[in-house]
């Protein structure tokens, strides 16, 4: 039995020296944060800037040497823009591959169909991208809240593009939206916040589905209402489809959207004449701070190009976020959650938060004041000077 037992001991430190594994290994040589976001579907250029940020805040972690020694590896999964792939991405981060912490997702519909498995699971999830105002808010009155949000939530966002419109001068404003989750949650706020501002709309809200490649119908109605400034919450392929259906009809009018036409593909698609002069928000520019600088050089030397720069800075900053917290407090999901929420000392942001972007009751890092207008102006996105 001894003679046995030696030889499979012997033949067991062939085999792991064989494929590789260090037999004094721990846990910690296998700590995992897990990204789930749009590689492909509707807002793919979202997930693929996404992904940037987040792989090159895990390299240099890393390459700084990691928690105590131990690598930290990304899990990187594509949700296809849908929300039952996301539900089964975040499933699967959470109890297959362990995973300490989850980043992501971009869109706002696919992120309001997983925080309830993180919250569950009790994991920390920082969302980077997706915008809408009930993903911090779901569980804020939890004993303890596990979904951190760094974007530009949607009711700033709003509270900018009505402050467009006042300054605009609009009489009679119009509304369309998208019936995702994320279109319709925005068009909720909005109404909240046109009704605090003492504005009512002009004509009834018009909606359109992701896809629709013909708004005349909608715009009709808006025109024969006298509509004079448009609010929506349009992805870039159907804001774009908004903006040819008005010149269908005749009917161009001052259009304001959230920072979703900030994607590259809204040029590309429309064209600099059609895109000429619509507004949209924005938190960031790669030259807004010197941090923003020396961020874009780096995303430049180790990609070739930074072609969505606010999206790969924003999950740069929530996985360093995440990361520091693994340092301070170690490889528990838990005190992670605890040691994000308390940070105090984050003064080397590349985006616009603060070194202490949250508390027990404020899971927002992007809340009001940390905004802008922006337009476009010959193709290029520049401040809005009003």
């Amino acid at each position: 039995m001894k003679c046995t037992g030696r030889l499979f001991m012997l033949f067991f430190i062939f085999f792991i020296a064989l494929i590789g594994i260090n037999p004094s290994q721990t846990l910690a040589d296998h700590i995992k944060i897990g990204f789930s976001g749009s590689l492909t579907g509707g807002t793919f250029d979202f997930g693929q800037a996404a992904v940037r940020g987040f792989n090159l805040a895990i390299k240099e972690y890393n390459e700084q040497g990691g928690y105590q020694g131990h690598p930290v590896i990304g899990v990187v999964y594509d949700d296809e823009t849908q929300p039952a792939k996301g539900v089964q991405n975040t499933t699967r981060l959470i109890t297959l591959d362990k995973v300490i912490g989850v980043i992501g997702p971009v869109n706002s519909g696919v992120a309001l169909a997983t925080i309830d498995i993180t919250q569950r699971y009790e994991i920390p999830h920082i969302i980077s991208i997706a915008t809408a105002v009930p993903l911090t808010q779901r569980y804020k009155n939890a004993p303890k809240n596990y979904i951190f949000h760094l974007s530009l939530v949607d009711s700033a966002q709003i509270a900018l593009m009505i402050e467009y419109v006042k300054k605009k001068g609009c009489q009679r404003v119009g509304l369309m939206n998208d019936t995702t989750g994320w279109g319709e949650s925005g068009r909720q706020e909005a109404l909240k916040q046109l009704k605090e501002n003492g504005i009512t709309l002009a004509a009834e809200v018009q909606r359109f589905a992701v896809g629709d490649t013909d708004m005349t119908a909608q715009l009709t109605r808006l025109k024969e209402a006298q509509v004079d400034c448009l609010m929506a919450f349009a992805l870039a392929p159907e804001a774009v489809q908004i903006l040819k259906s008005m010149d269908k009809i005749g009917y161009r009018i001052p259009f304001v959207d959230t920072w979703a036409l900030l994607a590259p593909s809204f040029v590309k698609l429309g064209g600099k004449e059609l895109v000429e002069g619509v507004v949209s928000v924005s938190s960031y520019t790669i030259d807004h701070s010197e941090k923003a600088k020396e961020f874009h050089k780096k995303v430049v030397a180790e990609y070739g190009d930074d072609f969505y720069p606010i999206v790969t800075a924003q999950t740069y900053d929530a996985t360093r976020l995440m990361l520091r917290a693994l340092s301070k407090v170690g490889p528990d999901p838990k005190k992670i959650r605890d040691a994000i929420e308390e940070t105090d000392d984050f003064t080397d942001a590349v985006t616009a938060i603060s070194p202490k972007p949250y508390s027990k009751d404020d899971h927002e890092a992007l809340g009001p004041g940390k905004g802008f207008l922006v337009t476009y102006k010959n193709g290029e996105i520049v401040r809005l000077e009003m």
